[in-house]
């Protein structure tokens, strides 16, 4: 069973609990009946939970990461696939390989070389995979999805310095402040991804799963590259926020830097705050203790399975590859509520992966290329010289 479906099953429970509640005249039958569906409600939670979170450890096996339309294979007149996730991906890549293979372009069999000697051919196991982290700015910024491509606007109201007066003061309007940004779209692809035939007769491997992954990294890649930094185009940069304060000594970061920081946040931002800071910067804060000797850095126990590296000053810290270095002029440290501040753009249906079918049948080779449109853009600077809170406080390095 799935989450949604559980999640389903409790609003029922907790709809049908309310009305039963809800009547004039409530029986004591009727509490205990009450109290059973609250209690089974509960449990339905819980389970939704389980499953959203074993599907959240397993993300990274598919391209599911990828923002994308998702069905499930019903449709009208046609039943779910009742196969599992694996059994689904080995039959795609049977038809895939099955398809690739309509000529034999070689055969392997033992045969006697010219000496007499027998030949064998070298055989291929599944590959190991090269890896580098695209960090987790793409996960604490908003992602608006939209089904078209067209420029959007994001509002920006600010009524923070409005509130009540006395009834015996002189009426006067005070309209919220209006603003925002416009976020417009950049049409990207990737660059094609190519398998031999005679690699693809060798060996067993899932090439679907290679593929998507494959696929799914470079974007995350690139679209967190593009947030920290822009594109020049229409991804604006996310170290565009350097409000906020500028270290105490030249090319190092102190504990009091930290504090600073931290104190230099609104506390409408406080919840869902996070740090955000490469590794190697992770590093430097490694080595700062407070006044008692103790590190300010607290590691996490669960292996970053829950995608924080560890906590400084109670609030958790996300890695970003591409932040700048601890060096002068550069901000290595921001903390705060990225989600409030930085809006990234993605149209539907998201990254589409598309065969290259002739272009390299002279290489007996087949291509995939991926595409998407996104954009993005700070879509709440606020303003520490103006009075108005900002989402995310940068640390400057003097």
């Amino acid at each position: 069973m799935k989450a949604k479906e559980l999640r389903e099953q409790r609003a029922k429970l907790v709809l049908d609990a309310q009305k039963i509640m809800g009547g004039d005249k409530v029986s004591k039958e009727q509490r205990g009946q009450v109290d059973k569906m609250l209690a089974d409600a509960e449990e339905l939670r819980k389970d939704a939970e389980r499953l959203e979170q074993i599907d959240k450890l397993t993300e990274g096996r598919s391209a599911a990461a990828i923002p994308r339309g998702n069905p499930d294979g019903e449709g009208e007149g046609q039943p779910a696939d009742a196969r599992s996730h694996e059994e689904q991906r080995s039959a795609t890549g049977k038809a895939l390989r099955s398809w690739l293979k309509k000529e034999q372009f070689e055969h392997r069999d033992l045969s006697v070389s010219a000496n007499g000697g027998v030949m064998i051919p070298t055989a291929v196991v599944d590959p190991k995979v090269a890896k580098k982290a695209a960090g987790s700015v793409y996960d604490l910024v908003y992602k608006l999805r939209t089904a078209t491509g067209e420029p959007v606007k994001a509002p920006m109201l600010n009524d923070i310095d409005n509130g009540f007066v006395l009834n015996s003061t002189a009426s006067s309007t005070t309209d919220p402040a209006t603003g925002g940004v416009t976020l417009s779209i950049d049409d990207i692809r990737s660059n094609p991804i190519l398998l031999e035939n005679s690699l693809l007769q060798d060996v067993e491997f899932d090439l679907v799963g290679f593929i998507e992954k494959s696929t799914n990294s470079r974007y995350l890649r690139t679209a967190s590259k593009w947030i920290t930094n822009g594109n020049g185009s229409n991804v604006a940069s996310l170290l565009g926020l350097d409000s906020g304060v500028t270290s105490s000594t030249a090319d190092v970061v102190t504990y009091g830097d930290l504090v600073n920081t931290m104190t230099a946040l609104d506390p409408a931002y406080a919840i869902g705050a996070a740090w955000l800071m490469s590794t190697a910067t992770v590093g430097k804060v490694l080595q700062i203790e407070d006044a008692n000797g103790r590190p300010i850095f607290v590691p996490f126990n669960d292996g970053a399975l829950s995608g924080f590296a560890g906590t400084i000053l109670g609030y958790p810290v996300k890695i970003n590859p591409y932040q700048p270095a601890v060096a002068t002029g550069n901000v290595p440290i921001q903390f705060g509520d990225f989600e409030e501040a930085y809006t990234w753009r993605e149209v539907l249906p998201g990254v589409v992966l598309k065969r290259l079918n002739e272009r390299y049948a002279e290489l007996n080779k087949v291509g995939f290329v991926a595409f998407a449109r996104v954009g993005g853009g700070v879509t709440n600077a606020g303003g520490l010289e103006t009075d108005t809170p900002v989402p995310v406080v940068a640390l400057t390095i003097k």
